[in-house]
């Protein structure tokens, strides 16, 4: 995939999240996955971390190696036509420059956009503010370099630390500020994880402007009265992966007990409409 092509995917991603439709992205973790999701429609694919460490038998966090989450988000983003944004969690690097060079890679993996976290590792201490928005400052800075318009998703953690709820009004008070913050140094949509209904969602829009991503969860909105609100994008993480295995143990427990053959025959894609899912030819 040359820039160019890479430049238009990047604008037509960010083009997105300015539409008055909610873009919902049902996040995948594998090229079929993918290709399943383009052919059914949708106008952009974006991976989750936690899909990918889990489907390879890890935990979430940054477990796996930075090699193996670049060789699925390449594999991900060569298998469909649409544009790709990638989970890259806290970026997996130590320092400003190793994450610059790890932005670089995604970029020339195929993906047009990033979301990176400001959460230390899962569950813990955020980032300071200064700390997170030099990281993104040197995402950005990587982008213009490789002459992309990276669509940078910055999630903020506030809402998903450990030691309980907390105050809303100091949650949302510092979800705010990060946002204000993460926008000036560079970021085009913000992702307030598990702030999902309405009224903390009105609160931030009223202060930022910057499109908002919300995670799709009991919790949320529903998604008409989101793209009512004005909310940008809806993601849900590791959901369809999850969902699959749920419907694979179904089917695993009915085979134990002798079950119809209908539990894995009835309703599921033929061997033909999977095949329109893969590539012909050779791995690369």
């Amino acid at each position: 995939m040359d820039n160019k092509v890479r430049r238009i995917k990047a604008e037509a991603f960010l083009a997105l999240h300015h539409d008055p439709k909610l873009l919902v992205l049902p996040n995948i973790w594998d090229p079929m996955g993918a290709r399943m999701l383009e052919g059914v429609g949708f106008p952009a694919v974006a991976t989750a971390s936690a899909a990918v460490a889990f489907s390879l038998g890890y935990d979430d966090g940054q477990r796996i190696t930075f090699d193996t989450m670049l060789d699925t988000i390449t594999r991900i983003a060569g298998a469909v036509d649409v544009p790709v944004t990638a989970d890259v969690e806290s970026g997996y690097a130590r320092d400003l420059d190793d994450l610059a060079d790890n932005i670089r890679r995604v970029i020339r993996a195929g993906a047009v956009g990033i979301n990176l976290e400001d959460s230390t590792r899962q569950g813990g201490p955020l980032r300071d503010i200064e700390d997170q928005c030099d990281r993104l400052l040197a995402a950005r800075a990587a982008a213009d370099l490789e002459d992309i318009p990276l669509v940078i998703n910055a999630r903020i953690d506030v809402f998903m630390r450990d030691g309980g709820p907390g105050d809303r009004t100091e949650l949302v008070k510092e979800t705010i500020e990060r946002a204000k913050a993460y926008t000036t140094a560079g970021a085009d949509c913000i992702y307030p994880i598990l702030a999902g209904d309405l009224e903390t969602l009105e609160l931030i829009r009223r202060e930022v402007p910057t499109p908002i991503n919300v995670y799709g969860c009991e919790s949320a909105a529903p998604m008409r009265d989101l793209e009512a609100a004005g909310i940008s994008r809806l993601s849900i993480g590791p959901w369809l992966l999850k969902a699959g295995l749920t419907r694979m143990k179904e089917v695993a427990v009915a085979l134990q007990g002798y079950g119809s053959y209908d539990v894995f025959t009835d309703g599921t894609m033929t061997t033909e409409e999977v095949r329109r899912l893969v590539r012909d030819g050779e791995m690369e």
